[in-house]
């Protein structure tokens, strides 16, 4: 009895470290894109100042997988000119679900990144942490 007790936990944690993996190759099968189409003065394109005084990038996920996923997470970072860590932020998609080919906007905020900051802003980078498949 034991014994098939250790076997049905080893599997599931065999099974679990799978399906974590499948959700990883899946993520690099999402395209991010930055919202070019709004502009604020001095800032890169995406990129504005919210009424609280955050830092935010604005863009797109699509699917590229043959699957349909679900809440894909986004993570970005911001650094300055020299590639200081300025802040981090982290924010799923705005559908549930993206079938092949769909699009889904997000919005990062970054907190931390406010008042002068914003401007030693240089450099950002924006992945997709997690786009896990949808149980059929």
């Amino acid at each position: 009895m034991k014994a098939n007790v250790a076997w049905l936990i080893a599997g599931l944690l065999v099974l679990g470290g799978f399906s974590g993996a499948v959700a990883a190759g899946l993520a690099e099968k999402v395209k991010v894109e930055v919202d070019a189409s709004e502009r604020q003065p001095g800032m890169e394109p995406g990129m504005y100042v919210c009424a609280g005084g955050h830092l935010h990038i604005k863009g797109t996920v699509q699917n590229l997988a043959d699957v349909p996923l679900g809440r894909i997470k986004v993570v970005g970072k911001a650094f300055d000119s020299a590639g200081k860590l300025l802040g981090t932020a982290t924010v799923a998609a705005a559908k549930s679900t993206l079938k092949p080919g769909e699009k889904a906007p997000f919005d990062l905020e970054f907190v931390s990144v406010s008042g002068p900051r914003i401007q030693q802003v240089k450099k950002r980078e924006i992945t997709v942490v997690d786009a896990p498949p949808v149980a059929r």
